[in-house]
């Protein structure tokens, strides 16, 4: 066995100025041995049968840092190691104290004494400040096995002269274990610096004993104590929050600049109504065509200089005067020194608006209108006034078969076939009693949580050009089923998804904050600030459009051409999330050193960093030194690389979610893999401020803005400054468009298209309801039921107006050709998801396991996942997915396109996944039915009906011809198995 004896140093000075945390550790001198002996030339120590300090050494300088680790190997010979029943035992200790003492002090009393005592019937580690209060690790001694022991002493509280009052001891340790020492001690009384390090022998130690100890090694980092690198500062990768230079100002804008614009510009631009759509009294507006402190790049002065008649303004062939060159200096200073507005002289006109969404939603009276059958909900009543309206007759109630299938593909996204007793559901009453048993199905869950995954744009990869995965993804995935599975309140689900970093400890809900983190996220951007830009801005607009329902994205720029929303309002919006970022956020089940795993892996990283920027530097690379984080782990040494990859490799177990979070949530933030990662210092994202980003350009920053909502809908308070206070507002009873927008996608989702087509955009670009009384007594009750979609749910499903057939009426349809009265069903096509589960089930090959990770089709063997849980990497979506027009997840979809190619037929016939479909269906068919039922037995699992007389004669001639499998698949290419009827 191969033992290193420490090296000798060079005989050092003694200082007397203390070593504090940081600087170099040194000795002083060899290392001091008894003139009893008790210590050979290779640091084999050996007993005296008494009290003797046989090895020890004085550090260069006295040590006053807060901690300082000490490590060592330890070999006891086994021929001489006697247990207390056999014996005496074994003792020995590595002490740390102020003074050596001698050959024969004591180093007790205060002194940190870490080494080998009796513990009862054993030899095992110990740790003690005094003899009469020893502490043992529960591993016993065995002879012949080289330990590496690792002891730190440190202060309870910090500061010189402070005493080093905790002891902890490491037996063998791992770079995982800076948490999870052996031994811990603590003193009332200890000593308050340390001078001198050595070994005790004491009574149990005879002469014959031989312990071997090597490697002594001194250092004030859990990292250095292993050889491994010393921490350094990270690299600044941080965008230094935008500032905004002042000059002093020797311009008054109402003395000076007003003047000069009142005469020359105002007559054209400004009002309501300006010339070429270009308002110059409005601040936010001329903004946009300044370059506060820059005028020579202001598109304003540009004009005004210009020579070319065609671009000077005012234009020169009107009777305007021309800016004087005075006047023109004095707008120069102007711009240069910020572009000081008043905002008395000319305030920025209110935003107002007469538009129905933006008014507030008055539950109306449910109307009383004649007809042919009772109405079944509120909901038929409403509807009814509208056929009224239009002079149409509404269609007679579905074939119970047609029923069943339809509630079961509409909210489970199976056929009925899927769910035995369903078929027997033959009047209204017990398909009611069904509704409420599929709606707490898990199938429903995921049919419906994957509705809101497509608003949420959510992905399991960044996108953009390196769309390098995200492993945690999946964990907000199953939020939402989930809480579409305990029907959420409504206004609890916006909450924790806008803030559920900030909410209560008892109610935090970081796996929620992944509708913020789903932003793409390019990893390939040098430039921090357009790289955070570019995810709030993703963040601002997504936002918006899901639960507000409309488009702001059009005010990133200039005030939207439509709708009542400024250029501020948009970046008052934005502030809201300026101070966060998305990022692998730990659970709440986190290990208790998972902190310190994270603290040493980037310590370790950031040393290798530091060291290769350095190495290039010399190398004469110019600045700035650009190493990626992968060259960062190439560069590692085999000890760096090892201790790292048992830090990642531990960090990676840990449950974890890609959330969103800011420094005052007090969430812990694990790394993630990106070639230009986001800044990891949250404490400096918290400090950042918010600007208004002229012309949507990242770096053309304007004013500093808070935080608060667009101003139509009322002013902001001045305390509403974080997420929280955003949700809060928004999922507010009063607000005029939370309630509104969400019972319009679930009509969506159950008709095809809502009340409001255009459901991601109710301003004025938008369509009009078709029922606004239908959808305003809709958004009442979904407050009044305490934010219960069930509720909706069950008003919709329950209504005559669902339940119609989609036989074709063509008087009906002369008066209404667009079904906007719902005088019909209208079929439509089930989504991809919806194909790829229900040929599954009907095969009998659907595996119904909730929640996970995603599972890729080429995983599975007999059984297959729900196709929520593919993995959905943007813009590499599985093919049975983006053929029948799965989103990419670009951007929020609020209703999927419906395409008709070629491609999709060959798919159904002809891929690999729906010829081994037919097979496993085919194997079921036999295993229920004799061979004169296999053609009605495979329609029915299929489309949850018999077939007619015709159809069985057709199938049972065609398996004369051709086999069971191809029957199968026939059937499969059904339109009425691909639609929704």
């Amino acid at each position: 066995m191969r033992f290193l004896a420490i090296a000798l140093l060079l005989t050092c000075i003694w200082h007397d100025t203390p070593v504090m945390a940081g600087d170099p550790i040194g000795w002083s001198g060899d290392w001091t041995r008894s003139r009893s002996g008790g210590s050979a030339q290779w640091f084999e120590i050996r007993g005296t049968g008494g009290r003797n300090n046989p090895l020890r050494r004085r550090l260069e300088a006295p040590f006053d840092g807060d901690q300082l680790f000490v490590r060592f190997e330890l070999r006891y010979d086994s021929s001489s190691l006697d247990t207390p029943s056999n014996g005496n035992g074994e003792f020995l200790v590595l002490w740390l104290d102020e003074q050596d003492g001698g050959d024969a002090a004591g180093h007790n009393g205060g002194v940190p004494n870490i080494g080998l005592h009796v513990d009862e019937d054993k030899n095992a580690f110990m740790a003690r400040y005094v003899s009469s209060s020893q502490h043992f690790a529960d591993i016993e001694l065995q002879g012949d096995r080289v330990y590496t022991i690792l002891a730190k002493a440190s202060r309870s509280r910090s500061g010189s002269g402070q005493p080093y009052d905790r002891l902890s001891v490491w037996i063998d340790p791992e770079i995982l274990d800076a948490k999870a020492p052996a031994i811990e001690v603590a003193a009332k009384n200890a000593i308050g610096s340390i001078g001198w390090i050595g070994f005790s022998t004491g009574m149990k130690t005879e002469r014959d004993d031989r312990i071997l100890v090597s490697e002594v090694s001194l250092a004030t980092t859990w990292l250095e104590s292993f050889g491994l690198p010393a921490p350094v500062a990270p690299t600044p990768t941080t965008p230094k929050p935008a500032t905004v230079q002042t000059l002093t100002a020797t311009v008054n804008f109402a003395d000076d600049a007003y003047p000069i614009l009142h005469r020359h510009c105002f007559e054209c631009h400004s009002g309501e109504d300006p010339e070429s759509g270009l308002r110059l009294d409005h601040y936010d507006e001329i903004l946009n065509h300044l370059s506060p402190r820059d005028a020579d790049a202001s598109h304003l002065i540009a004009l005004i200089e210009s020579s070319d008649p065609a671009k000077q303004m005012p234009p020169p062939e009107d009777d305007h005067a021309q800016v004087s060159a005075d006047e023109i200096r004095v707008l120069r200073d102007w711009i240069d020194e910020g572009v000081v507005w008043d905002h008395q002289l000319l305030p920025t006109p209110a935003m107002q608006s007469d538009h129905w969404a933006l008014q507030p939603v008055r539950r109306p009276e449910i109307p009383v209108v004649p007809s042919a059958r009772p109405f079944r909900t509120p909901v038929d009543a409403f509807t009814a006034r509208k056929q009224q309206d239009l002079g149409t007759t509404p269609a007679e109630t579905a074939s119970w078969s047609t029923l069943q299938r339809r509630m079961a593909l509409d909210l489970t996204g199976l056929p009925s076939s899927a769910f035995p007793g369903l078929e027997q559901a033959t009047s209204h009453e017990s398909l009611d009693r069904w509704i409420d048993q599929l709606l707490c199905s898990p199938a429903y869950a995921e049919r419906w949580g994957r509705y809101w995954l497509d608003l949420a744009r959510w992905a399991e990869s960044n996108g953009h050009q390196h769309n390098r995965p995200r492993p945690h993804a999946w964990r907000y995935r199953d939020y939402v089923i989930q809480s579409f599975q305990d029907d959420k309140p409504y206004d609890q689900f916006i909450r924790e998804q806008l803030a559920g970093d900030e909410l209560p400890e008892e109610s935090r809900c970081l796996e929620a904050t992944g509708f913020l983190a789903a932003a793409r996220y390019s990893g390939n951007e040098l430039d921090k600030e357009i790289q955070r830009q570019d995810i709030l801005v993703d963040v601002v607009n997504t936002t918006a459009k899901t639960f507000l329902g409309v488009t702001l994205e059009c005010a990133q720029c200039h005030t939207h051409k439509f709708d009542p929303f400024t250029i501020r309002d948009y970046y008052r919006l934005q502030a809201f999330f300026t101070r966060g970022q998305p990022g692998n956020l730990l659970l709440a089940d986190a290990p208790a050193e998972t902190e310190s795993w994270i603290d040493a892996r980037w310590q370790l990283f950031d040393s290798v960093h530091s060291r290769m920027v350095a190495q290039k530097r010399s190398a004469g690379v110019p600045e700035p030194v650009l190493v990626i984080p992968k060259s960062v782990i190439g560069g590692m040494n085999a000890q760096e690389r090892q201790a790292f990859s048992a830090l990642d490799s531990a960090i990676a177990s840990i449950p974890q979610v890609w959330g969103w979070s800011g420094s005052d949530a007090g969430v812990i933030v694990a790394p993630h893999e990106m070639r230009w990662p986001l800044p990891r210092d949250l404490q400096t994202v918290a400090e950042m401020k918010t600007y208004l980003r002229l012309r949507g350009d990242a770096k053309s920053v304007g004013p500093e803005v808070r935080a608060g909502w667009p101003a139509v809908f009322g002013p902001t308070p001045d305390e509403a400054t974080s997420r929280t206070d955003l949700a809060d507002w928004i999922a507010s009873p009063d607000h005029p468009l939370t309630a509104r927008v969400w019972v319009n996608r679930i009509w969506q989702w159950h008709f095809g298209t809502g009340l409001v087509a255009t459901s991601g955009d109710f301003g004025t670009q938008g369509t009009a309801p078709t029922h606004p009384e239908l959808l305003d007594w809709l958004a009442d009750e979904l407050v009044a039921s305490g934010w219960s979609t069930r509720h909706i749910h069950r008003l919709i499903l329950r209504s005559n107006t669902y339940r119609q057939s989609a036989a074709f009426s063509q008087p009906n349809h002369d008066s209404d050709p667009d079904c906007q009265s719902l005088w019909r069903w209208t079929p439509r096509r089930l989504e991809s998801e919806a194909i790829r589960d229900s040929a599954l089930s009907v095969a009998g090959r659907l595996d119904r396991t909730m929640g996970g990770p995603s599972v890729s089709d080429e995983d599975a063997d007999e059984a297959y996942r729900r196709s929520v849980y593919l993995p959905q990497q943007r813009e590499r979506i599985a093919e049975s997915l983006m053929l029948f027009d799965s989103p990419a997840a670009v951007a929020t979809c609020s209703r999927r396109r419906v395409s008709t190619v070629s491609l999709q037929p060959l798919y159904l016939l002809n891929s690999e996944f729906m010829n081994t479909i037919s097979q496993r269906f085919a194997d079921r068919v036999r295993n229920m039915a004799t061979e004169d039922q296999y053609a009605e037995t495979a329609l029915r699992l299929t489309l949850g009906r018999d077939a007619s007389d015709e159809e069985a004669q057709k199938m049972t001639q065609y398996l004369h011809d051709h086999s069971l499998e191809s029957l199968c698949l026939v059937i499969l290419n059904l339109s009425e198995f691909l639609y929704l009827n």
